[in-house]
This record gives structure tokens, sequence and C-alpha cells, in this order.
């Protein structure tokens, strides 16, 4: 088996664990996720799986199609163990989504679809920190740190492939991850602190 093959098995299976104790925490009550930013993360996980298999990538899109599956699991769950609360700034963050979904649905562009659910999950990203910002223990990072290295084994599997648009997601997807994790521990000091 080469690198790239074992690069994409680990990726996927990393992918897959970091579901789980989200998941569970979920199911448990210690994380209540946030219904608007897992609708935007399902619809934009969809987006860059189904954008990243027409543009050309295969193993790589593993990830991809693992975290669809995840965030349609989570955002279900949210109907009954999530909160709804939204303010002015997450409404205007799911308008700037919809609006960036739109211009794929019309534009039919594979690439500027990767591009654009960076904008996308951007917006997603900012509501699941603004909720951390208010309830730091909302959320575990855990999940987010195992989603962070199924990236890292993501961007491996792109090792043979040119730098460009293929490798946009998983970079991101890595930046994004740890941010929230870095986020989350941010918050809790603060709190420990006051």
């Amino acid at each position: 088996m080469n690198i790239i093959a074992v690069a994409a098995v680990l990726s996927t299976l990393i992918a897959i664990y970091s579901g789980y104790p989200y998941i569970k925490s979920v199911l448990n009550g210690k994380t209540r996720p946030h219904q608007l930013s897992w609708l935007v993360f399902t619809i934009m996980n969809g987006m860059v799986f189904f954008a990243q298999y027409l543009a050309g990538g295969r193993v790589s899109t593993l990830v991809s199609l693992t975290f669809f599956i995840y965030s349609s699991i989570i955002f279900v769950l949210s109907f009954s163990k999530g909160t709804r609360n939204t303010s002015k700034a997450d409404k205007s963050l799911f308008i700037f989504a919809l609006v960036a979904m739109i211009i794929w649905a019309l534009t039919k562009n594979n690439a500027l679809a990767i591009w654009l659910t960076l904008l996308i999950d951007l917006a997603a990203t900012t509501m699941t920190i603004l909720k951390v910002r208010k309830h730091p223990d909302s959320e575990d990072p855990t999940p987010w740190f195992y989603g962070a290295l199924a990236y890292v084994f993501a961007c491996i599997t792109l090792f043979h492939v040119h730098y460009g648009v293929l490798w946009v997601r998983p970079i991101y997807g890595l930046v994004c991850d740890a941010a929230i994790v870095a986020f989350i521990y941010f918050f809790r000091s603060q709190r420990a602190h006051k």
C-alpha cells in the first residue's frame, strides 16, 4: 500500500472517529450544537464533496464525504439537542452563506464552488466561535482536534497532485478546525481568570 492510500484510509478513519465523541457529547447533553451553524456545515460539506469529486478528486474526497455525513447527523440531532438561539450576526452570516451557495448553483463552476465553500465555512465557523465565546463549555475541543488531524492526512493524499484547487479545502479545513480548538481553550481560560 502506498503513502497516498494509507493517508486516505487514515484521513477517513480519523474523520469518522472525530464524529463519534461529538455525537456522544450531543446525546449526553454536554454539547449543544448551534442549529443554524450545522445546517450551513451540512450544505457546505455536501458542496465540498461534490465539487471536489467533479473537479477530479478521488481518495482526497473521502474526508469531505465523511464530514458531510457527520454534519447531517449533527444537524438532525440539533433539532432536539441543540440551540436555536440566533443573533443578528448569526442571521447575517447565514444569509451570507446562502448567497454563496446560490452563486455556485448559478455558475455550476466546481473550482468556484470550492472557493465559495471557504466563505460559507467562514460564516458557519464564526457562528460556532460566537457561541463558544458566550458558552465556552458548549463545545468539546476533541472532535475539532481530530477533524484537523484528518485534514492533515487529506493533504498527504494530494502529494501527487500539483498545488491547485483540490488543496484548498483540506488546508482550510485544517486551519479552521485548529482555530476552533484554540478559541475553545482561549475562551475557557478567559472565563477561568474572571
